[in-house]
């Protein structure tokens, strides 16, 4: 039987280990949620705090905003640091100074270091701040922050670590290291015959010279970094409408819920149909007259004029609906008028309730003459 399953194994080229691996790969997708979002699903993530967010996109700006800083203050800070070692070198002796007076000549030494650093770090937070809220548009929730049993779920972890955004991370990481260190090796290869006459230059002179390829190479990795920054903001974006897809069940329960459900409405529809069809009818009986072209349409019309401004379409309906206005309308005596014209253009034209148009007063007062000298004959 061993035979067997080597020989089965080497026309397949698969062993019982792969394929077990593969069946328990399938665990970690989820190919049912195939729709995109819907703007109520949108909303709720984003109350929940679920919102596209790249924190390297952030750092990488809160990075350039340090380097810019440093093009404003560095040259300070620098400075304020040397004048702060020459006036503890220009204190008397040691012996002479007044411990409790200690604290006041190191607020004098560094209080110029002091300010530039706050502003050096103010203007950091500052960037990283607006641009954190910019990705979220100004969201502020702490429902993120609560406590919730499935992100300790070990299911839900082994779904990250095989993630995309695991292999983006870990692909970041390595690549990020690799740019950092080859424009760090860049920048100190072109500058190191500069570094080497720092032993004989002034202390003014080789601070400077730090600072400059400091500066330099900062502002390259910075640049470099940037570019990585932007790919995971968009990758952040595309995970993000990964993540919340939703089911096609998913989609359905929405609209039930958001818009009711459909077998109800059509049935409160269908009530509603019945109730405003049931109140037309009762409006026949009342109608001056009925206009016919005599089989598919009719259309009642009620006029008074001591009551009313213009006639009015009662009722109207076509094929059944019209045979059942005219059987009304014989069994109360109301006059019928054959007039197919008149009536196809009262049916398209004017809604139950509505007075007739100005365009058809004409044609509407030739009828009404006509029945109400009837009704003077008989």
């Amino acid at each position: 039987m061993g035979g067997n399953c080597r020989e089965t194994l080497e026309c397949t080229g698969k062993s019982d280990y792969a394929i077990a691996f593969k069946i328990n790969i399938q665990l970690f997708a989820d190919p049912d949620k195939t729709e995109k979002a819907t703007p109520r699903k949108r909303q709720k993530a984003r109350e929940e705090g679920q919102v596209p967010v790249s924190r390297e996109f952030t750092s990488g700006l809160a990075l350039l905003a340090g380097i810019m800083a440093m093009w404003f203050v560095g040259k300070g800070m620098i400075y304020s640091l040397k004048e702060a070692f020459v006036f503890f070198a220009q204190l008397p002796s040691y012996d002479t100074i007044n411990i409790s007076d200690l604290g006041i000549y190191t607020w004098i030494a560094f209080q110029k270091l002091a300010i530039n650093v706050v502003l050096f770090v103010a203007m950091i937070l500052a960037v990283g701040v607006f641009t954190g809220f910019l990705q979220t548009r100004f969201l502020f929730t702490f429902k993120a922050l609560k406590f919730d049993l499935s992100k300790i779920n070990p299911i839900s972890g082994l779904k990250r670590m095989f993630s995309m955004r695991s292999l983006f991370e870990l692909l970041k990481s390595i690549f990020k290291l690799i740019i950092v260190g080859y424009v760090g090796y860049l920048v100190v290869k072109s500058r190191w015959n500069d570094l080497l006459l720092t032993p004989n230059m002034s202390v003014d002179e080789g601070a400077l010279l730090i600072w400059n390829i400091t500066f330099e190479m900062l502002t390259k990795c910075g640049i470099a970094l940037l570019a990585i920054a932007f790919a995971d903001y968009f990758f952040s974006r595309y995970e993000y409408e990964k993540n919340i897809r939703m089911t096609k069940q998913e989609v359905k329960e929405e609209f039930k819920e958001v818009e009711g459900n459909p077998e109800i409405k059509k049935r409160q529809r269908q009530i509603m149909m019945q109730y405003a069809m049931h109140r037309m009818m009762q409006e026949v009986p009342e109608a001056t007259v009925v206009v016919t072209n005599p089989t598919h349409f009719a259309v009642a019309i009620k006029y008074d004029n001591e009551e009313m401004s213009a006639p009015v379409v009662v009722a109207k309906g076509a094929d059944k609906l019209a045979e059942r206005i005219k059987q009304i309308a014989r069994e109360n005596r109301v006059p019928i008028m054959r007039n197919p014209k008149l009536a196809r253009e009262l049916y398209f034209s004017v809604e139950v309730g509505e007075e007739i148009p100005k365009k058809l007063y004409r044609a509407v007062a030739e009828v009404l003459a006509y029945v109400y000298s009837l009704k003077e004959t008989t």
